[in-house]
């Protein structure tokens, strides 16, 4: 019997119609990895709260793994759909990611953290995996499929594009954030600067009321 030929790096994401269902694919995956149908490299079972943060329930793969916080490419996806910008971007349309790209044959894209995002759903377990696999994806989509969940499937290539733009755009919203407030704290002290002048001019007698330098009686 031939080999599998693992040619594809991906990152999925699987929803079920029973969350239980989350951790018998998670257990069908490391036993599809241990006889070398799939090399899984990281994975982990994950909620979304009502506050729109992401809980790890349970995690596997390669990578360490410490507390809830997740190692390699699916820890550094749980903390950005986590984060302030996976709730802005889990109802969004794809123009925020994409935006940060160079598009110049569309006005808008796809996002891809969009679309994953909108996977990871409040009181819902969602199975996110970095695998690599077979291209025709029979193998982990039949499992899938076999126990009602449905598949999103994203290169890792694009992830990790998307990934490091959204830290982009976190960096520059942190910038001009600050570059605003301290733009503020500078108008403010000016204008209280200005009001301390204007308020000791006040003050000072004027000429009319001061009396002439060695004048005499």
């Amino acid at each position: 019997m031939s080999a599998t030929v693992l040619n594809e790096n991906n990152v999925i994401a699987v929803s079920f119609e029973k969350d239980d269902s989350a951790y018998a694919g998670l257990a069908r995956l490391k036993q599809l990895d241990a006889d070398g149908q799939i090399e899984l490299r990281g994975a982990a079972v994950v909620e979304r709260d009502a506050d729109g943060r992401v809980e790890t329930k349970e995690t596997a793969g390669k990578e360490e793994w410490e507390g809830t916080a997740a190692g390699g490419l699916i820890g550094l996806l749980v903390g950005i759909l986590g984060g302030p910008l996976g709730v802005l971007i889990g109802g969004a349309t794809g123009v925020l990611i994409g935006s940060l790209f160079d598009l110049e044959d569309t006005a808008e894209t796809d996002s891809v953290l969009a679309a994953l995002s909108q996977e990871v759903r409040p009181g819902h377990e969602t199975l996110l995996v970095e695998l690599r696999e077979p291209s025709d994806h029979k193998i982990v989509d039949g499992v899938m499929e076999s126990r009602s969940g449905s598949v999103l499937r994203r290169s890792v290539a694009d992830v990790e594009a998307e990934i490091a733009a959204a830290e982009k755009a976190q960096h520059a919203a942190r910038k001009e954030a600050r570059k605003k407030l301290h733009h503020e704290r500078e108008e403010k002290h000016k204008e209280q600067v200005d009001a301390k002048v204007t308020e000791l001019k006040a003050k000072l007698p004027s000429r009319r009321e001061k009396a002439p330098a060695g004048a005499s009686s």
